[in-house]
């Protein structure tokens, strides 16, 4: 296990930090201060909250921040570093000569980065429905500062979402209170009927807000109609402390009732399925991908099945964890990568349907290579982090727990892998149409396709030392 200890005093200047170069973005906006400078403060102000965040390894203790309860524990700190990678990638493919709402637009994105690590590290009531609220206001303005009717539309349907996904949570987290938070109430006494209504709603939310399935149709029409810079931070970013949240909630809530398993298997088959078959009617390359990130949700979903039933298993408990986090990072540097390429691709095709970036010049060996490292990392190849993601995901849910199992056949690990197998001819059409003929057409210092490089690189890196670090979580 991780050793260690983050203080308080650290917890609080992370959040310090970055509410502080957030609000600064519409005072640069005010003194003047360039688009291209403002986006370089701002991607040095979330490089200085991952260097304390690395140099500062978790022990798991609960501490008082600011009048609310966190935890930093070996599955918060992973995840806030992927937050903080996702948010840096996406940063860092803004096109600020292109977009006149840079600085409201990083200010969102700074701010959104502080709420999903706020999430993924709360540990009472408050600071969660506070965090989830943040997380949700930033993103609707994000998403809707491109300021097109395409970006405005998503934007209004991402925010009903919203609502709902806010109003259950409310009522699942005012229903848990006892069984999650002890320390506050100081009993666990409530009717067992309440348990179970605490676990539906709060799933439900969990399941609307990250865009599992059966809560998934808004995904392909906010992800679809958004533009890719803003997905890019969206799903490689914002939303994964909403991962963190849905580990916490098993780990304390599904005890208490064993048909917690049944909720979460569908929404981990349905997912799987639904976001693998689907993408092989589209032909345009962004709702693809907005598809496969429910595929990837359900994959995740198969980690907190094994959660659900695994506690008295330490460990298929313990794969699960490593499966999640692992399987988060490679989601978040994927997801963030390939959205920052096909911003590039967008910009100089003129549309990201296939055949359009098929006959498009927009090609350069550095798109080639960024996005053949995250289609091949979102599929699963190794040694790429996807790759050892879905291993340990799959190891997890081969152990003898029950409901994962129809006789002697581990069927969860069946359809995962036959999910990912699938997922192979989407993404490479998509790597096919990318990378036939054309030359650069935005040059070697085009921020898209840096921004995609860099992640790519990152990708290679982090998937060579991973089962390294497997020990120390």
């Amino acid at each position: 296990m991780i050793m260690g200890l983050l203080p308080v005093d650290q917890v609080l200047l992370i959040f310090s930090i970055l509410m502080g170069f957030s609000l600064s973005m519409p005072l640069a906006e005010m003194l003047g201060v360039d688009k291209r400078t403002s986006k370089y403060i701002s991607i040095a102000g979330l490089l200085i909250a991952l260097v304390i965040v690395l140099i500062s390894p978790p022990s798991g203790s609960i501490n008082m921040v600011s009048g609310f309860l966190s935890n930093v524990d070996a599955i918060s700190y992973p995840i806030a570093i992927a937050i903080l990678l996702g948010g840096i990638i996406g940063i860092m493919s803004l096109p600020v000569e292109a977009t006149d709402s840079a600085h409201p637009y990083l200010s969102m994105i700074l701010m959104g980065v502080l709420a999903s690590i706020m999430l993924v590290m709360a540990r009472d009531p408050v600071a969660i429905i506070a965090s989830w609220t943040l997380l949700s206001v930033t993103t609707f303005a994000a998403v809707a500062l491109a300021r097109d009717r395409e970006s405005l539309e998503a934007s209004v349907r991402y925010s009903i979402v919203g609502a709902i996904a806010s109003q259950l949570l409310i009522i699942g987290v005012a229903f848990s209170t006892p069984y999650m938070f002890p320390a506050v109430l100081g009993q666990q006494s409530l009717l067992y009927v309440i348990g179970l209504v605490a676990i539906a709603f709060t799933m439900i939310a969990i399941g609307f807000k990250l865009g599992a399935a059966p809560s998934h149709s808004w995904v392909p029409d906010v992800y679809g109609k958004a533009s890719p810079y803003v997905v890019s931070v969206i799903s490689g970013s914002l939303k994964l402390g909403v991962v963190g949240l849905a580990v916490y909630v098993l780990s304390y809530l599904s005890p208490i009732s064993p048909g917690m398993l049944s909720v979460v298997l569908f929404m981990s088959v349905a997912s799987m399925l639904i976001g693998s078959i689907l993408p092989l009617t589209q032909t345009n390359a962004q709702r693809i991908l907005a598809y496969s990130s429910i595929a990837h949700m359900g994959f995740i979903f198969i980690g907190l099945s094994v959660l659900a039933v695994s506690h008295d298993n330490p460990y298929a408990y313990r794969l699960a964890l490593l499966g999640v986090v692992f399987h988060t990072l490679a989601y978040a540097l994927g997801k963030s990568g390939v959205f920052a390429a096909l911003n590039y691709i967008r910009r100089y095709s003129g549309g990201l349907e296939l055949d359009v970036i098929r006959s498009s010049t927009a090609k350069d060996p550095k798109l080639t290579f960024s996005l053949s490292v995250h289609l091949l990392n979102l599929i699963g190849v190794p040694p790429l982090p996807g790759f050892w993601g879905k291993l340990f995901l799959f190891m997890a849910a081969a152990q003898n727990l029950r409901g994962l199992y129809i006789g002697q056949i581990p069927w969860l690990v069946i359809l995962g892998i036959a999910a990912s197998v699938i997922s192979v001819y989407y993404y490479l059409n998509i790597l096919r149409a990318s990378v036939a003929g054309g030359s650069s057409a935005g040059g070697n210092r085009d921020p898209d396709l840096w921004a995609s490089y860099t992640s790519a690189t990152i990708s290679i890196l982090l998937g060579v030392f991973m089962y390294i670090l497997s020990y120390y979580i």
